[in-house]
């Protein structure tokens, strides 16, 4: 019954995630377009760095579905292929900055950052811990329950799994 709720779980998790990869980027594109926004650059550019993060999350909960139906951990080379894009998103991060910079020293660059973008950009940093740190959304009970009994957030699944990869 547990192994039921779990894979459950694990489905559900994959599906939104992978939804989440559409979904996201179409209310933006409808939000700048209702606004008439003409520096669309930050926005995309943010918003593509959440979407990157998205596709591994799909792909994780995949892989960790899989490995539950099969009653198996992940593979060595899944924890590698994880680990390397753990590094790989930090040099993404780096992006974001590196265009705000040059429209701030130049003005002709016309990449002009917004509140929002900024915001759509901490929202891509929040996901990379979510998954690669720290488990930073709790949407059922037992989460809910860890963090009020624990008073600290708890470690992510794939921080867990790298964890328990790199000590084998």
């Amino acid at each position: 019954m547990v192994r039921l709720k779990l894979i459950k779980r694990l489905r559900s998790l994959r599906n939104l995630e992978l939804f989440n990869i559409f979904f996201l980027p179409a209310c933006l594109y409808v939000v700048l377009s209702i606004r008439e926004i003409t520096n669309w650059q930050p926005y995309a550019v943010s918003m593509a760095s959440i979407c990157v993060l998205l596709v591994q999350g799909t792909v994780y909960w995949h892989l960790k579905l899989e490995s539950v139906r099969r009653q198996k951990t992940l593979s060595y080379e899944t924890c590698r292929t994880f680990a390397f894009l753990k590094k790989a998103n930090l040099l993404l991060f780096t992006v974001y900055p590196l265009l705000c910079f040059p429209g701030k020293v130049v003005p002709t660059m016309n990449y002009q950052v917004s509140f929002w973008s900024n915001l759509l950009y901490v929202f891509a940093i929040l996901e990379y811990v979510n998954y690669y740190h720290y488990q930073l959304s709790h949407d059922n009970k037992n989460d809910l329950r860890y963090l009020l009994s624990h008073k600290r957030l708890r470690r992510s699944p794939l921080w867990k799994d790298l964890h328990r990869c790199s000590n084998v």
